[in-house]
């Protein structure tokens, strides 16, 4: 197993970087939308190439490797790292990315920001580039975010995805099963929340409404989005009937397998590893690297299990939602050309081989994620990475994280209100914003 890493500077949220007011954003950076494709030459030959990178997103090691490997190769070019926060970094680029001037050539993005540059001309095509990326092998959740009119502007960098932490001397003592299927994960928890009814406050699993990166999964592994695109129209997808479904699911689990559906505290939230190494939870969806948070004790005696979000039908796949980032070539760079070769090093055995081994990251070139681990932690978050299932790909989607939208609807639920006439209200948020020119 990839050894536990270190959380305190990691994004809580992985994909949280979109949520921010974005009206009116990039008007300056390019053309139509999707005009980013270059039509004339990848400019100069040799030159500095300037790198933005997000605060903890890449290692040193990584960047040593990438900026030494980058020169050799490259005789009389250098390779600039710029090192950027999440915090205002949508406005940050607005501004740079529009001149040739002021441009970074290489850019980092969350995965949930990367629709709106995409659509806009912000950024570099590199559907040509694909197949030396790695095609197929690129995490697909993260190319439908990086990808507008069919052609590829923003590569999949790296991602995570949630799976369920359990306690296995809980499970057994109430003599309950892995589940297989969502029914089976219900009645895991309801069991468990009967069996630990003399501990205030048990939830069989915790899950707070306020987590609705993790709610969605239910929404998705029903067949559901939460907008799709129906020609040039966006509509919403929680009023459809697999929508509901996904709703009558997580209501019912909140009504008789946990108490936590009402918990609106995000930094709460964010922590489910708390009430785990207190006793009073047998199970939580989370992230890998929670487990170095997990109680040494429980990990050390063997009290602690994993398993994958499950389908809905046994022999199904469970399709979790990954966070992470995708990474760019700015449509104003000057030395796209050499961009391009930064790119290839970028999807590189050695470069992406780092996300996993340093940063617990499954890399956004899957080829390479066995260099997580080959443990079942390690293996369960690969497989949640490769069925996972994104946030819609629309150039307002931004804007509808950052009314909070979703996150309002998925506290509605988790406080046990009525799923059909606040899904239609939800969904007509989301149309209104997604449809806007």
């Amino acid at each position: 197993m990839a050894s536990p890493f270190p959380t305190p500077s990691r994004r809580a949220v992985l994909g949280a970087g979109g949520a921010l007011g974005l009206a009116g954003l990039l008007a300056a950076c390019g053309g139509s939308s999707g005009s980013g494709s270059s039509s004339g030459g990848g400019g100069a030959s040799s030159g500095d190439l300037r790198v933005w990178f997000m605060k903890d997103s890449v290692s040193d090691t990584a960047m040593e490797w990438l900026k030494t490997t980058f020169e050799q190769q490259n005789p009389g070019s250098t390779l600039t790292y710029e090192i950027q926060v999440w915090d205002g970094i949508v406005p940050k680029l607005q501004t740079s990315l529009a001149s040739a001037d002021s441009t970074p050539d290489i850019i980092e993005l969350g995965n949930t920001q990367a629709p709106t540059f995409c659509a806009v001309g912000a950024l570099e095509d590199l559907s040509d580039l694909k197949a030396d990326l790695g095609g197929d092998q690129l995490t697909q959740s993260l190319v439908d975010l990086g990808s507008f009119e069919d052609k590829m502007y923003a590569a999949p960098f790296y991602a995570g995805s949630r799976i369920f932490f359990y306690r296995k001397d809980m499970f057994e003592a109430a003599g309950v099963a892995v589940p297989t299927t969502i029914d089976e994960l219900t009645a895991a928890a309801t069991t468990l929340q009967q069996a630990n009814a003399a501990t205030t406050g048990f939830s069989g699993l915790y899950l707070p409404g306020i987590s609705w990166q993790s709610c969605i999964a239910w929404l998705f592994t029903n067949g559901a989005l939460l907008a799709s695109q129906d020609g040039d129209t966006w509509k919403g997808g929680l009023s459809t009937p697999e929508g509901q479904a996904s709703l009558t699911q997580l209501q019912q689990l909140w009504k008789t397998g946990s108490t936590s559906g009402t918990v609106t505290d995000s930094t709460t939230a964010s922590q489910p590893f708390v009430p785990f190494n207190t006793g009073e939870t047998a199970m939580f969806f989370g992230f890998n690297w929670h487990l170095s948070s997990i109680d040494k004790a429980l990990v050390d005696a063997g009290k602690v299990g994993y398993f994958g979000f499950p389908p809905v039908t046994a022999g199904g796949v469970g399709k979790p939602f990954a966070g992470g980032s995708n990474v760019a070539i700015s449509a104003s760079s000057s030395k796209k050309d050499l961009a391009k070769k930064a790119m290839q090093l970028i999807f590189a055995k050695e470069f992406q081989e780092y996300f996993a081994t340093e940063g617990g990251w499954v890399p956004g070139n899957l080829q390479y994620a066995s260099a997580l681990g080959s443990d079942e932690l390690s293996t369960l978050t690969t497989e949640a990475v490769k069925n996972s299932v994104g946030t819609p790909a629309a150039k307002n989607w931004a804007l509808v994280e950052g009314a909070k939208t979703v996150d309002d609807f998925y506290v509605a639920m988790g406080a046990g209100k009525d799923p059909v006439s606040l899904a239609a209200a939800a969904d007509a948020a989301m149309e209104k914003v997604l449809n806007a020119s």
